[in-house]
């Protein structure tokens, strides 16, 4: 693009998960990078309960009533950009057909502006690929996972050739470390470690769309966290589609120490036969050691690698959040059998319980999917007594819909829909109840939070997130942003804590 030209302005519309977020924010920043200009946008995800969850990245928080369907036609027929792409989600079909309505509205928009050019990424890319450019004509190129550094030239090609482009790889890892990433937020910074999946979960459509598991080394991973905090970054959240699952690294052999002094004085590589795999729970402790990272998170989990060692770690280090997130999907045995998933119900209680044995004040959320295939009334029930049990601090909780191509798509999908309806909505019944009993637990108690931002709603109040990542205001100066302080939680309104803050 010259330079010289006015930029061209491109909005970015994000549906999905974190991994989604960071594709967007790496390409954003690559096309800023290139001279354009960049507008964002993101969709939340259907109805769900998370405790207290914080507007990472500006993503508005799970429990908020999205903005009926006239208000986004008349937002999306009203287009001041250049350039529209979407980064996809296909993970559940509700996901996909908000995208199939925008495209409707975006081919009216096109009418209009015939210059109009709008672009797909994200996971509908990897599962439906070409299909894609018959079934919307309007569409003008597509970009997969492991292609977002090609996006400037697929845009120079649309706007010269005015033809249909793509590029779409078949392996490699769809991870990108740049420092041209254009992050949403000062303090908090999404990294991936890992891509893929490697489980037989029946309903999962990840293994098709991010393919098998593929890890970043130790090293990568290590530079780049350290990367982040020397721009100032405190809070890192390491994602994965099964993060605990994380095996492609290397240290070198001896202690966490020797490995850690190697990566920080960039000392010259070993041969191979002086390094040793690395699990999830060893990258972890290699990170607690960088100097100004002053918390880390982690998303993704299975229950299959939620290990012994990976509790030991968690209760070694206070760096790492006190919120663990770990889906069950099902408190059945006959579901999770069903599904696929690897473990039992109690097999997977006892590794809470241990957990919690271990880090006492750990917050517990997960995941639940109401109506899949077979699901009986027994069943539900079993689900309903798993969250009386645990008693999480917050759950997403999905009607199960059937995705082309996965194991599942073989299965009857029997559950009617006013029942997987009825059946989620008790549950998101059940789990606000419980939700509210446990943040109700925590007011008159002290916390650390980590000051984030100023309220929008309260002048001279900062908005933070506490050690277990609980929204928190608290009356505070504003030279307080990007520090942890020590507060009171004196009360709860919805799922945000409002705290004085401790000197």
């Amino acid at each position: 693009m010259n330079k010289q030209d006015k930029p061209l302005k491109v909005t970015i519309k994000t549906f999905g998960c974190q991994m989604n977020v960071y594709d967007t924010e790496v390409a954003s920043g690559i096309l800023k990078h290139q001279g354009y200009e960049i507008a964002h946008e993101h969709e939340d995800e259907e109805s769900s309960v998370i405790a207290n969850e914080v507007k990472q990245s500006q993503i508005a928080s799970s429990l908020e009533t999205p903005r009926n369907d006239r208000q986004k036609k008349k937002d999306w027929r009203r287009i001041d950009s250049d350039i529209v792409l979407m980064n996809t989600c296909s993970v559940r079909e509700h996901a996909e057909e908000r995208v199939q309505s925008r495209m409707g509205m975006l081919k009216k928009a096109k009418e209009t502006n015939p210059d109009l050019i709008i672009g797909l990424m994200g996971c509908m890319v990897e599962e439906h690929r070409e299909k894609l450019f018959k079934k919307y004509p309007h569409l003008d190129l597509m970009v997969g996972t492991r292609n977002l550094k090609e996006l400037p030239d697929l845009i120079k090609t649309v706007r010269e050739r005015r033809t249909q482009v793509s590029s779409i790889k078949q392996d490699g890892i769809s991870i990108e470390y740049t420092d041209q990433i254009q992050r949403t937020g000062k303090y908090h910074a999404w990294l991936p470690i890992m891509t893929g999946c490697n489980k037989v979960c029946t309903f999962c459509i990840v293994p098709i769309t991010r393919g098998s598991e593929v890890s970043m080394k130790a090293r990568d991973v290590y530079r780049e966290a350290s990367r982040l905090v020397e721009e100032g970054v405190q809070w890192i959240t390491l994602l994965g589609q099964n993060v605990n699952s994380y095996n492609g690294a290397e240290v070198t052999v001896g202690s966490k120490q020797e490995a850690v002094s190697s990566l920080q004085n960039e000392v010259a590589v070993p041969t191979a036969d002086s390094f040793l795999p690395t699990g999830f729970p060893a990258l972890l402790d290699m990170l607690c050691e960088i100097k100004g990272l002053e918390r880390i998170s982690f998303t993704t989990s299975h229950p299959h690698d939620a290990t012994e060692e990976l509790f030991q770690v968690i209760k070694k280090n206070s760096k790492i959040s006190r919120r663990f997130h770990l889906p069950l999907q099902s408190g059945s045995n006959n579901m999770l059998k069903r599904m696929k998933r690897l473990h039992t119900f109690d097999e997977y209680k006892e590794k809470l319980a241990r957990l919690k044995s271990l880090v006492p004040d750990i917050s517990l959320t997960t995941d639940i999917i109401a109506g899949f295939s077979g699901e009986t009334d027994q069943d539900h029930e079993e689900t309903m007594k798993a969250l009386e049990a645990i008693r999480y601090d917050g759950a997403y909780i999905y009607k199960y819909s059937l995705r082309p191509g996965t194991p599942a798509a073989k299965l009857p999908d029997d559950v009617p829909q006013e029942i997987k309806e009825k059946r989620n909505a008790e549950l998101l019944t059940l789990q606000r109840k419980i939700t509210v009993e446990c943040n109700q637990s925590w007011v008159g108690k002290t916390t650390h939070v980590f000051l984030e931002s100023q309220s929008s709603r309260h002048p001279g109040f900062l908005i933070g997130r506490s050690d277990n990542e609980k929204r928190v205001t608290v009356k505070a100066p504003p030279d307080k942003i990007g520090s942890f302080v020590q507060v009171h939680l004196d009360s709860l309104h919805h799922e945000t804590f409002t705290a004085s803050l401790l000197l």
